[in-house]
C-alpha cells in the first residue's frame, strides 16, 4: 500500500485544484482580518465624517477573535475540499486508474486506504495552513493575537477532527459512485447544509439533567414567593405550564427530535464554539467563553421570571420586603449545569472519531463488492 500512497500524494501535489485550495486557504483568513479590522476600527460622525480609530480590544474579545478567525475553516473549506475530493477520485473512474491498479495486483483495501490516507492529509494540511495563516492576518492587521495560554490549540485540534468527518463521507461517496456528477453533487449538498444544520442543532445543546435542576430550583423559587405573599398558587401552576420543560428546552418538538442527533454525532459543534464564518461579524464583539453556562441559557428562556413579580410593587412606593432572590449564583456549585470546554473537547474528538471509523468501515463494505470494470 505504501506504493499507492506515494502515488496519490504525488498526483495530489501535481492537482492544479490542490494548490487552488491551499492559495485559498493562505489568502482567506488573512483577508478576514484585514476586513474584520476595517470594520471593528470604522468610526463615524457628522464633523469629521469616517475615521479609523486605534483598537486596543480587551483580552477575551483578542481571544475570541484569534479563535473566530482562524476556526473558520470549519465553515470556509467544506465547500471546496468537497469539490477538490470527488474531482480528484471521481476521475480515477472515468480515466481508468482504479482498473489499472486493480490489473496491476493491487487489492481492493489497498487501493480504498490509500485514497483515504492521502485526503484525510490533504484536509488536514489545509486546515493547517488556514490555521497559520489566519494567526498571519491577525498579527498583520495589527489586532495581535491571543492563544489563552495555549488552550486555543485544544480546540484548534479538534476542530480539524470534527472536519475530518466530512472528509471521510466526501471520500466514500466518490469512491461508492462510478459517475462524477452524482457524488460532486451529493458533497457540495453536504458542504453547504452542514453550517446551517449544525447551528439548528447546536440550539438544543441543554441535557436534560439540567433542566431538571433549574426545574426543581426555579419550583423552589416559586414556593418562597407564595410564602412571602409575592404570587399565589394559581399563578404559578399557570407559569410553571407555560414555562415547562420542554418549551425552555427548544421549540415544539425540536428538542426531542434534534437532541438526540446533538449527542451522538459532532453536528452542533459550530453553535457550541461559537463558529459563525466570515459573515457572522457580530460574533467578534462577543467573549471567549470557557465553559458553557446551561442555567443562563435556560434562565434567558424562563419568561416566567418577568411575569411573577407583582406591578404595584414596582409602580407604587409600597414596601418589598425581603424578596426572595433567583439568580444564576445559586447553579455555580451544580456540575451538571456547566459544561467546560477541556471537557467538551474530549466529547467532540470522541464523537469524531467513532463516526470516521463507522462512515469510513461502511464506505470499504460497499467499495469492496462494487464492480470497478
Amino acid at each position: 500500500m505504501s506504493k499507492l500512497i506515494k502515488f496519490e500524494f504525488k498526483r495530489i501535489f501535481q492537482s492544479v485544484f490542490f494548490w487552488i485550495v491551499t492559495a485559498f486557504s493562505v489568502v482567506w483568513p488573512i483577508l478576514t482580518a484585514l476586513v474584520y479590522r476595517v470594520i471593528l476600527s470604522l468610526t463615524f460622525d457628522f464633523d469629521n465624517g469616517m475615521s479609523f480609530e486605534d483598537l486596543n480590544l480587551p483580552q477575551s474579545m483578542l481571544t475570541a477573535l484569534t479563535w473566530l478567525i482562524a476556526a473558520s475553516f470549519i465553515t470556509e473549506l467544506p465547500k471546496l475540499v468537497a469539490l477538490f475530493t470527488c474531482l480528484h477520485i471521481g476521475r480515477d473512474y472515468t480515466d481508468g486508474i482504479i482498473r489499472n491498479k486493480i490489473t496491476a495486483g493491487h487489492s481492493r483495501g489497498s487501493i480504498y486506504f490509500s485514497y483515504m490516507i492521502t485526503q484525510l492529509c490533504a484536509s488536514v494540511f489545509f486546515c493547517v495552513v488556514y490555521i497559520c495563516c489566519g494567526l498571519l492576518g491577525l498579527v498583520i492587521s495589527g489586532f495581535g493575537v491571543d492563544l489563552n495560554g495555549g488552550e486555543i490549540f485544544g480546540r484548534f485540534a479538534v476542530s480539524i477532527i470534527v472536519f475530518l468527518v466530512m472528509t471521510v463521507l466526501f471520500v466514500v461517496l466518490s469512491l461508492i459512485f462510478r459517475r462524477r456528477a452524482a457524488p460532486i453533487i451529493f458533497c457540495i449538498l453536504i458542504a453547504l447544509m452542514s453550517n446551517g444544520v449544525s447551528a439548528v442543532i447546536g440550539l438544543y445543546n441543554t441535557s436534560p439533567k439540567a433542566a431538571d435542576i433549574y426545574l426543581e430550583q426555579r419550583h423552589s423559587y416559586f414556593v418562597e414567593m407564595i410564602k412571602e405573599g409575592y404570587t399565589d398558587k394559581d399563578t404559578v401552576k399557570l407559569l410553571e405550564k407555560e414555562y415547562r420543560k420542554s418549551k425552555l428546552l427548544g421549540m415544539g418538538f425540536g428538542w426531542q427530535i434534534f437532541y438526540p442527533v446533538y449527542a451522538i454525532t459532532p453536528l452542533g459543534y459550530e453553535g457550541d464554539y461559537q463558529i459563525g464564518g466570515f459573515t457572522t461579524i457580530s460574533i467578534a464583539s462577543g467573549d471567549y467563553k470557557q465553559e458553557i453556562d446551561y442555567a443562563s441559557d435556560l434562565m434567558q428562556k424562563d419568561g416566567s421570571l418577568n411575569d411573577i413579580y407583582p406591578i404595584y410593587d414596582w409602580y407604587l412606593d409600597e414596601p418589598s420586603g425581603d424578596m426572595p432572590v433567583f439568580s444564576l449564583e445559586q447553579f455555580d456549585d451544580e456540575p451538571a449545569m456547566h459544561m467546560s470546554y477541556s471537557k467538551l473537547n474530549w466529547i467532540y474528538t470522541g464523537k469524531s472519531l467513532v463516526w470516521i471509523a463507522v462512515i469510513g468501515a461502511w464506505g470499504f463494505t460497499v467499495f469492496r463488492k462494487k464492480n470497478l470494470f
